[in-house]
C-alpha cells in the first residue's frame, strides 16, 4: 500500500451516521493492540486486536486515521485524524464504541497525534495555525466531553509526534519544520527556510524548557516521532527532505541538558532506508527502540543506553511498531496487511492472522 494514496476527505455532517457503532464478532476480547488500516475498497477503519489472532473491534472512520492516545487507565482511546484532517474520535478500547466525535478548531488542523496527561484529564494534540504558520498544541478537557480549553506555542513549524517525560509535566515535541496549508494539503511550503527542532515544553501552561537542533547544515532533516525510554532518553526519528544524495542522521537519542547523539546506522541498512523513518516505540523494559522505515522495507532496533544497533527485521512496507508483552518484544505490522510479533534475539517471529484479509495496516500502533 503506498500511503501517500490515500484520499484525505472529511465530510463533517456524514460522520455521525457512520461512525455510531463499531462492527464487532459476536464475542468481545480484550484488544491488546490498537491500528488504524485501509482496506481494497478504499475505506478506513480502526482495529482492536490481540495476539491470538482474536479481533475485539473493527471501526470505520470517516477518514485517514494516525496516531492513537490511549488513556492511562486503558479504557478510552483517541483516534487522530491524519494530517490535515480535523476529526478526533474517542473510542471505548474495549467494544469500539464511539464516544465522542470532535474537530479542531476554527483555522487549526490535526497534526496526527495526540497524547494524555498522566491522570487522563487532559489531552494534547499537535496542530497547525495555518494562517498563523505556527505549531501550537491543543488542550482538552477529557472530564468535560474533551472541550477544548486553550493551547500553547509549540515554538516551532509542522509539530508532529509529542511524549511525556517521567516527571508527568515536560512534554517533548517533535518540530518537523515543515509548513502547510489546507489549500494545498500535502505541498511543503518551506523546504530552503525549514528549521525542525525537538522542544521540551511544561504541560501546564505551555512553557518553553528547552529546545535542540540539528546543525544548520541538516536543517532539512525533519523531526517526525518520537519514544521515550525508562529513563528518559528520547528516541527521535526522521524524513530527510534534501537531496537524496545526503545522507544525514535518520535516528537520534537526546537526554535534557546533553547534545542529540546520532545513531549510527550499517551503511547499507542507511541507503536501503531512502532518508525515511516511519515510526520509533520502547519495548516493555523501556530498554530497546525500534525503529520502522517502510520504505526501506526494515525495522531496526537500537539500546536506549549507548544507541548501539541491535539488528533489523525484513518487513515489506513495514511502518505500524508498538511494545509486545515480554522484554525485547514488539508487534510489526506494514501496509501489505502483515502483523508479527518480534523477539530479539527471540528465534523466529510469529505471524498474527486476523480474519480481516483485505487489511492494509497505517503508520502507527499502540498497545492496550
Amino acid at each position: 500500500m503506498q500511503r501517500r494514496t490515500f484520499l484525505l476527505s472529511l465530510i463533517a455532517a456524514s460522520v455521525a451516521p457512520r461512525l455510531a457503532t463499531a462492527a464487532t464478532p459476536a464475542f468481545k476480547p480484550q484488544a491488546h493492540w490498537f491500528s488504524s488500516r485501509g482496506d481494497l475498497l478504499g475505506n478506513y477503519h480502526l482495529s482492536g486486536f490481540s495476539a491470538d489472532g482474536s479481533l475485539a473491534f473493527d471501526l470505520p472512520l470517516p477518514a485517514r486515521g494516525h496516531g492513537i492516545a490511549l488513556h492511562p487507565d486503558g479504557t478510552t482511546l483517541v483516534q487522530v485524524a491524519r494530517r490535515p484532517g480535523r476529526y478526533l474520535l474517542v473510542v471505548d478500547a474495549n467494544s469500539g464504541e464511539v464516544l465522542h466525535e470532535l474537530e479542531s478548531a476554527e483555522g487549526r488542523h490535526f497534526c496526527g497525534h495526540g497524547l494524555f496527561s498522566a491522570d487522563g484529564r487532559t489531552l494534547y494534540t499537535t496542530e497547525n495555525d495555518y494562517e498563523g504558520k505556527r505549531g501550537v498544541i491543543g488542550v482538552r478537557d477529557a472530564t468535560r466531553g474533551y472541550l477544548q480549553v486553550g493551547e500553547f506555542d509549540s515554538h516551532g513549524i509542522g509539530p508532529h509526534d509529542l511524549r511525556l517525560l517521567s516527571d508527568q509535566r515536560t512534554l517533548v515535541v517533535a518540530n518537523g519544520g515543515i509548513l502547510t496549508h489546507p489549500d494545498t494539503p500535502r505541498a511543503k511550503l518551506n523546504l530552503d527556510t525549514m528549521q525542525p527542532s525537538l522542544v521540551y515544553l511544561d504541560r501546564r501552561d505551555g512553557a518553553l524548557l528547552e529546545q535542540v537542533a540539528f546543525p544548520a547544515t541538516e536543517h532539512q532533516n525533519s523531526i517526525r516521532h518520537l519514544a521515550v525510554g525508562a529513563d528518559d532518553t528520547v528516541c527521535l526519528v526522521m524524513q530527510h527532505q534534501g537531496p537524496r544524495s545526503e545522507h544525514p542522521p535518520l535516528i537520534a537519542l537526546h537526554r535534557r541538558g546533553e547534545a542529540l547523539q546520532p545513531c549510527t546506522i550499517p551503511d547499507e541498512l542507511h541507503a536501503r532506508m531512502r532518508n525515511y523513518c516511519g515510526s520509533a516505540t520502547v519495548d516493555p523494559s523501556g530498554a530497546l527502540f525500534a525503529v520502522s522505515s517502510p520504505r526501506g522495507g526494515l525495522v531496526t532496533y537500537w539500546s536506549a543506553k549507548a544507541g548501539e544497533f541491535l539488528g533489523h527485521t525484513e518487513l515489506a512496507d513495514g511502518c505500524g511498531i508498538a511494545a509486545g508483552e515480554l522484554p525485547g518484544e514488539f508487534i510489526l505490522s506494514s501496509g501489505r496487511g502483515d502483523l508479527v510479533r518480534h523477539r530479539i534475539g527471540g528465534g523466529a517471529d510469529h505471524a498474527i492472522v486476523l480474519d480481516l484479509p483485505d487489511a492494509r495496516w497505517d503508520n502507527h500502533m499502540v498497545r492496550g
